[in-house]
């Protein structure tokens, strides 16, 4: 057996042979995907992907992600820093876009944006009319929009560095995994000493920005009310308490209400209240929700003031926190729920055994590298509901399919 890798490996088709297969997959599924089928969608995205990694030399996929990758980052995060995706999309959305009149507008150097566009347009992004002028993509107009664009700047910008510092990070704990919440990469790559980058990007102004992105993540994707997901009229509705004053669901750490809004929309005669709540300053900043929605400020590591409800649901709340400070969530959960009425419903990400989808893998890297927190495998989270001695237990995983990432983790006191 080989110890050595030939250097003329790094200049050859990464998988020249599995080409003709993937094709052929690829056609086969073209033949059957209708524009609504996110499932088979998902699978040609992957399909599309390893056909282009097996064509791509190793060399190629070096320099896409050491030199291309970072810069198409530069400049889609100075685009949407300086207004340029707005400014495109307001000048016309399938306008021809010259670069000196974009720059004129913004108080750009014409050549520095010119090179921005041009690397843009390189990586696929743009549609080039003539030198220097440019029509929008269906990427590039979306990055007009909040929900979009700012999670470029925030992410990346804000808090870009500690997947890049990861490495010296693991050096300094010997490469364990990380648990500590108090002691993150985040925290050695900013030498900071805030609680966490979610309290460092709002110090640093970017609060706005993470609601954003935290808005436009889940776009596209199921809502956890959903039929195909959690049936709320045949599991959640019935038994319930019909009086307008009884809770009936609680959207603990619900951010800017985009969860309790939607379920409020489509089930408007649900019986009765919803309840919002997340730290005072973020429900300050919560507009545009239905007047019925209650908004109260709480802290979810102290007492839940709201005994009794019929449901307690987070929405991505206990990926951002390692197990010993989820313990704490839940227990306060715990002791407010009523035996044999209330459930706690936990919307997140669930990732099988084998052949997880690269969102879900995606998002445990973020959460490993900014909070020592992380995306959990089914068997972490009975270990976590179950096996934490907090009097709950997992009733069932609820899901759509694999590519839908999150399930409903349905619960109950034991």
């Amino acid at each position: 057996m080989s110890t050595t890798v030939d250097l003329s490996l790094a200049t050859r088709p990464s998988d020249a042979d599995s080409v003709p297969g993937l094709i052929e997959d690829l056609t086969s599924l073209n033949g059957t995907w209708k524009e609504d089928d996110e499932e088979t969608r998902h699978k040609m995205v992957v399909k599309a992907r390893t056909l282009l990694q097996s064509l791509m030399t190793p060399r190629e996929q070096m320099l896409q992600h050491t030199w291309a990758d970072p810069g198409l980052d530069a400049a889609l995060i100075t685009g949407v820093d300086v207004g340029l995706w707005k400014l495109m999309v307001k000048n016309g959305i399938d306008a021809v876009h010259k670069v000196d009149h974009l720059a004129r507008s913004l108080g750009m150097d014409p050549e520095l944006l010119g090179r921005l566009l041009r690397h843009v347009c390189a990586m696929g992004h743009l549609v080039e009319v003539a030198q220097d002028e440019y029509k929008l993509t269906n990427f590039t107009k979306s990055l007009s929009l909040d929900v979009i664009g700012d999670g470029y700047v925030c992410l990346l910008g804000g808090i870009g560095r500690s997947p890049i510092d990861f490495y010296k990070f693991l050096r300094e704990t010997n490469w364990r995994n990380p648990v500590d919440a108090a002691h993150t990469a985040f925290h050695a790559s900013y030498n900071s000493d805030v609680p966490n980058c979610m309290v460092y990007l709002g110090s640093m102004g970017m609060g706005p920005q993470m609601n954003h992105h935290m808005g436009g993540y889940r776009q596209g994707r199921l809502p956890w009310h959903h039929p195909k997901i959690y049936p709320v009229e045949k599991e959640l509705f019935p038994g319930t308490d019909a009086s307008s004053d009884a809770p009936l669901v609680v959207d603990v750490a619900g951010g800017l209400g985009h969860d309790i809004d939607e379920f409020k929309r489509n089930y408007p005669n649900h019986p009765g209240k919803l309840i919002l709540q997340d730290r005072a300053t973020v429900i300050e900043d919560v507009k545009d929700i239905d007047p019925s929605i209650q908004r109260m400020a709480h802290d979810f590591l102290t007492e839940q003031p709201i005994k009794g409800a019929r449901a307690y649901f987070m929405h991505s709340i206990l990926h951002d926190w390692p197990d010993d400070v989820c313990q704490k969530i839940l227990a306060r959960l715990a002791e407010a729920m009523k035996p044999g009425y209330s459930k706690l419903l936990i919307f997140e990400c669930v990732i099988p055994r084998t052949g997880a989808y690269w969102e879900a893998t995606a998002g445990d890297m973020l959460m490993m590298t900014q909070l020592s927190a992380c995306e959990r495998t089914e068997d972490q989270w009975h270990q976590l509901i179950e096996g934490s001695g907090l009097g709950l237990k997992i009733v069932k995983f609820w899901s759509s399919g694999l590519s839908a990432v999150e399930n409903v983790i349905e619960c109950e006191l034991a």
